[in-house]
């Protein structure tokens, strides 16, 4: 068969894909009310909203990205510290080529349990099809779940630097945007087949439980660590340009062979001419020789990716565990409480979720060492701290309501217990606040030796809690009242991105109006401005509280 049959295949599975990431039926859900026939267009509908919203992120990225790019006030700053008009360019291409492709491989991170748990590829080697047409729906299907997204990068990125540095520059994007899309994609699969694999079939059990953990955090640091490039990228030129005032060259010729800044340079050298970046004949060949051993690596990438997606695919979801009978110990314990273990155990076999527990940590443990490596003044040290506890508190809300999406892994059975909408938002809430807390605590941990009086420091993370609070409630709140309308819960991280979204907006106002509280009071003495903090924040609570327990589960 053709690529066009192959394409006809996929566009059905992807029917079924849609289906299961909406509506969750293999995984003990129950149709909503209403026409059958409404059933495939609203699933397929919800799924091109969702990547809408994630290729509108995408492009935000770009927008600001390229806007920075001819920002007289950025480039004077840059030039003041010695850093050419090249090298700033070229550092801020590099950190935008890095959240391109963290941002992508978290979306595959999330969407791969869902590829999985449709069971579509087992049902496809069934039919009387060749095997190739069968790789190659399978191919098509796994780049359908990436389509917007990557076209945003593929398109926009070029488009916007075009605009910005003239059409030369948005054409020598172009490879920097493919080999991003490349390693993105790949990095996906590779990683998702590991953590299916080796993570998400492990057995239960306190120890099982670290070990998941364990490999959850070394999985997902690479993936924090293209975050910090959008800081690193300036001063990763600045020390290059260093090392060649120093006559070391060939270490900074070897520096800057590092991806994805040969790339970013690439653009950066045809907007402002190699003299823009001061590289010698030495650095011009490794960053040729460098670019083509990334293009090239790019296509083993995409390779790889369409002769295993179709294996990937067979892999089943849960792992197979031997049956090995032994006594089962029950212990009764509070409803919101089980539904918070609940959680953390779906949560340490599922990477999207996953991620956004370790996200708010990781962020608050980066931001911790470098307040405690610097050796900053007690002032700067505390400003810092207090800056990593608002990230942490601002991220725990912002990705609060994406863990309403879990009931529908425990709806089979939950829905016949008497589990309260109280119980259920006091186990979400519970986790928010424990993702707040941890993170925090980190921040204080790595902190506190270079802050003589914590005072000030930990009065500020006392006084944003019941912000985090309220605004989770108020989050929760709608979503289970929307559930309880519609009957049906927001069943996929991915799928209900768009919904999720905009349930984070209010809650974000709320967990930032007492930190708006506290630096209008800046004036004041300390200990009066981390009392209206409070007492804001209190209010907030106390008004969330009740709107947010208003109404019981039936």
């Amino acid at each position: 068969m053709s690529w066009r049959e192959a394409a006809r295949l996929s566009d059905v599975a992807f029917t079924e894909l849609a289906l299961q990431a909406i509506f969750a039926l293999r995984q003990g859900n129950v149709l909503p009310p209403g026409p059958a026939r409404a059933l495939v267009p609203r699933a397929r509908r919800r799924v091109l909203q969702s990547k809408l919203v994630i290729g509108g992120v995408l492009a935000l990225f770009t927008l600001g990205g390229a806007y920075a790019l001819s920002s007289a006030p950025l480039l004077h700053s840059s030039l003041a510290q010695g850093i050419s008009s090249g090298e700033f360019r070229a550092g801020l291409l590099t950190g935008l080529f890095s959240l391109d492709v963290a941002f992508l491989w978290w979306t595959g991170m999330q969407v791969l349990p869902t590829f999985l748990a449709a069971g579509v590829f087992p049902l496809l080697e069934t039919l009387p099809i060749d095997e190739r047409t069968v790789a190659r729906t399978a191919s098509l299907l796994y780049l359908r779940l990436f389509d917007l997204p990557a076209l945003t990068i593929l398109v926009v990125t070029p488009l916007f630097v075009g605009l910005e540095l003239g059409p030369l520059a948005g054409l020598a994007v172009v490879p920097g945007a493919v080999a991003t899309v490349a390693f993105a994609l790949a990095l996906s699969l590779l990683t998702g087949r590991f953590f299916v694999r080796r993570v998400q079939g492990s057995r239960g059990g306190g120890g099982n439980a670290v070990v998941r953990w364990g490999y959850l955090v070394l999985w997902l640091l690479p993936a924090f660590a293209m975050f910090g490039f959008v800081i690193a990228a300036p001063g990763y030129f600045s020390l290059l340009r260093s090392i060649a005032e120093t006559g070391s060259s060939t270490a900074g010729d070897l520096l800057f062979g590092a991806f994805p800044f040969p790339f970013a340079a690439l653009a950066a050298i045809t907007a402002s001419g190699p003299d823009g970046m001061g590289l010698a004949a030495g650095g011009l060949d490794v960053l040729v020789a460098a670019l083509g051993g990334y293009l090239a690596l790019a296509a083993v990438a995409i390779y790889w990716v369409f002769a295993s997606v179709r294996r990937i695919g067979l892999v089943p979801a849960t792992g197979v565990r031997p049956l090995m009978p032994r006594a089962v110990a029950l212990h009764s314990v509070r409803p919101a409480y089980a539904v918070l273990v609940k959680d953390l155990r779906i949560a340490s076999r599922t990477p999207g979720y996953a991620f956004l527990i370790l996200l708010p940590i990781l962020d608050a443990l980066a931001l911790g060492l470098w307040t405690y490596a610097s050796a900053p003044s007690a002032t700067a040290a505390n400003s810092l701290g207090l800056a990593a506890v608002t990230t942490s508190a601002l991220l725990a809300t912002f990705f609060g309501p994406a863990f309403f999406a879990i009931e529908v892994f425990a709806h089979s059975y939950a829905r016949t217990l008497p589990l309260s909408g109280r119980s259920l938002l006091g186990g979400k809430v519970a986790l928010v606040a424990g993702m707040y807390l941890v993170a925090s605590a980190v921040v204080a941990g790595l902190t506190l030796p270079r802050v003589f009086d914590p005072t000030l420091f930990l009065g500020f993370i006392a006084a944003e809690l019941p912000a985090v609070l309220a605004a989770s409630l108020l989050e929760l709140g709608i979503l289970l009242r929307r559930a309880e309308a519609r009957g049906l819960p927001i069943t996929n991280l991915y799928a209900g991105a768009w919904i999720a979204f905009l349930v984070a907006i209010p809650g974000l106002l709320v967990a930032s109006l007492p930190l708006v509280a506290f630096q209008l009071a800046g004036a004041w003495t300390p200990d009066l401005a981390l009392s209206l903090m409070g007492l804001v924040a209190l209010a907030e609570l106390a008004l969330a509280a009740p709107f947010a327990a208003g109404r019981e589960r039936s």
